[in-house]
């Protein structure tokens, strides 16, 4: 028969060998998790980048349309009169509603800024 001591000491080894097991599980499952978790990084990063990238492209599309619709104005102005100017702004504002709304944005945020540049130095001198 086996001693209480003897017992004990198995018992023991098999706690100890069930903590190991359970401490190699957890290890390999937070491996396993840290690599998700990286993977899932990466990819989000990828994701921005693209979008960005994207992104970048329709806003130089939009300035590039915006510039083009300035040289169309200032063609415009040069090729006509000034007296029939008004005449031929209305018309134009008809025929095209979102070119002239793009424009009269940019005009006023052209003469905001010169506008502001002009109070702050003031201010400065």
């Amino acid at each position: 028969m086996e001693t209480v001591s003897e017992q004990l000491g198995a018992k023991v080894t098999d706690v100890k060998e069930s903590a190991e097991a359970l401490a190699r599980a957890a290890g390999k499952r937070l491996d396993d998790v840290r690599t998700g978790t990286a993977d899932a990084l990466h990819g989000a990063a990828s994701s921005v980048r693209s979008t960005g990238r994207k992104s970048a492209e329709s806003i130089d599309d939009f300035a590039s349309g915006t510039a083009d619709k300035l040289d169309a104005a200032g063609t415009y102005v040069e090729k006509h009169r000034l007296d029939n100017l008004p005449a031929g702004l209305r018309r134009a504002v008809r025929r095209y509603p979102a070119g002239s709304l793009i424009v009269a944005t940019a005009v006023g945020f052209l003469a905001a800024s010169v506008f502001r540049s002009m109070t702050h130095s003031c201010d400065r001198e």
